[in-house]
């Protein structure tokens, strides 16, 4: 039986090998590059405006109702599974104007998930590693009296807008709450939960997130 299951793993490395040959990686890649060039040029209509160069990956998941008003710059790269919500309801009583506004020659990274039912505005320049949240809005508004509620039954509660400057760098699972500005040239270091301000030329991190050096 042993020599049986040597035998069959064998000819899979073996197979596998001969497949690498006909079908390798660069191949592979030129293909995924290809159907994304596709699939921006199919997701652009569902927006509200893309500019010149700037390329949505698949899949890219909107949410909200509110694609119209997203806006992406020039020369902006978004990449794979990526959420985009721009919420103009909520349940059956909740009606918001959001926006979502992302500036040219940024680099948003895979698994990241922008949301809104107020307003984002990222500049220009920005670059995100993976599984970034951004998001403006939560499940209620921590009040006692919303407790026995589902947290998915409740309003949805907006501190306010996020602003994000131009040329900013944020590292991996970083969280970006409601109601924060954050300055030009910022780093963010990974997994930090950004609640308060940041000024511009800073290196920031931490629970909450703080500014550790000046630039």
């Amino acid at each position: 039986m042993k020599i049986v299951i040597q035998i069959i793993k064998a000819f899979f490395v073996c197979l596998m090998s001969l497949i690498s040959f006909i079908y390798p990686y660069k191949l592979s890649s030129k293909i995924k590059e290809c159907k994304n060039y596709l699939y921006s040029f199919w997701i652009k209509r569902f927006l509200g405006c893309v500019g010149h160069g700037s390329r949505v990956s698949y899949p890219c998941i909107l949410q909200g109702g509110g694609n119209k008003n997203i806006r992406i710059g020039h020369n902006t790269s978004i990449q794979g599974h990526v959420v985009l919500g721009c919420w103009t309801q909520y349940g059956d009583n909740q009606f918001f104007n959001p926006s979502i506004i992302i500036g040219s020659h940024c680099n948003i990274g895979e698994y990241n998930q922008i949301t809104a039912c107020n307003g984002i505005t990222i500049g220009d320049g920005l670059l995100t590693g993976r599984f970034v949240y951004i998001g403006d809005n939560s499940h209620g508004g921590l009040t006692r009296e919303e407790a026995p509620i589902p947290p998915v039954k409740r309003k949805l509660f907006s501190k306010g807008e996020i602003r994000i400057g131009n040329n900013v760098w944020i590292g991996d699972k970083v969280t970006i709450l409601a109601g924060v500005t954050i300055g030009d040239n910022v780093i963010i270091g990974a997994n930090s939960v950004v609640t308060h301000d940041l000024p511009n030329n800073c290196v920031a991190a931490g629970v909450p997130a703080r500014v550790l050096k000046k630039l």
